[in-house]
């Protein structure tokens, strides 16, 4: 084995191992206005990409089983990995303009199977906070309705150098899930959608400046 799998292989395993402490220790309280149905598709910012994977699991008790969007390039193998472990499945689908032959698949199956669908808005690359119109084009083709997901944390880490400033929230932390629904939404009347679950409140966040190289590598597997 070489170098580089040998070191993706020990980031999986931290990245897998630290999701089953949170998951046993942190708090998640639910602030939901969202009536399920038998599919929907929810939107996330890719900051909170790490807890979302619990969310989702609590979210596929409540909804139809949830697949979730994930890049194609090598940083969505981790990511397939804990949706994997949280009982979800992973749709692997290219950047740019090679994803449209995988999004139509996806449009097309939604009408033969109950699946909802997660995807995170600003992803895989960004810009921050700016919802690219994919989770709308999946809805408005798919008449699916929206489902916006924000969290917030009473104490976590977050990772400054990278453009999204990813989150991972600390052991016996709090973490708040505001659900909202939107309805069926066109890719080209996206709503206002908040950036947090408490817009009023200060999260006690840890601004981490984790090192360049260690920065680039985080990058690359999440």
């Amino acid at each position: 084995m070489g170098r580089k799998k040998i070191a993706e292989s020990i980031l999986q395993w931290l990245f897998t191992r630290y999701l089953s402490l949170i998951s046993r220790t942190v708090k998640i309280v639910w602030d939901e206005d969202n009536i399920y149905g038998d599919s929907q598709i929810f939107g996330f910012w890719h900051e909170d990409s790490f807890f979302m994977n619990l969310v989702l699991e609590k979210l596929s008790h409540k909804t139809a089983p949830v697949d979730v969007i994930v890049t194609a390039d090598t940083r969505g193998n981790y990511i397939e990995d804990m949706v994997r472990r949280c009982g979800g499945n992973a749709l692997r689908v290219p950047d740019g303009y090679k994803a449209f032959p995988a999004l139509r698949k996806i449009v097309q199956d939604s009408y033969e199977k109950t699946h909802s669908l997660a995807v995170a808005l600003d992803g895989p690359l960004g810009p921050r906070h700016e919802p690219k119109k994919l989770a709308f084009y999946l809805s408005e083709h798919a008449e699916e309705e929206f489902v916006g997901v924000s969290l917030s944390y009473s104490a976590c880490l977050r990772l400054t150098r990278r453009w999204d400033k990813y989150v991972i929230p600390l052991p016996f932390t709090a973490v708040t899930v505001a659900v909202r629904n939107y309805g069926i939404v066109k890719k080209n009347a996206v709503p206002a959608l908040p950036v947090d679950a408490k817009a009023a409140a200060r999260e006690e966040c840890i601004s981490v400046a984790v090192p360049e190289r260690a920065t680039e590598r985080l990058s690359e597997s999440v």
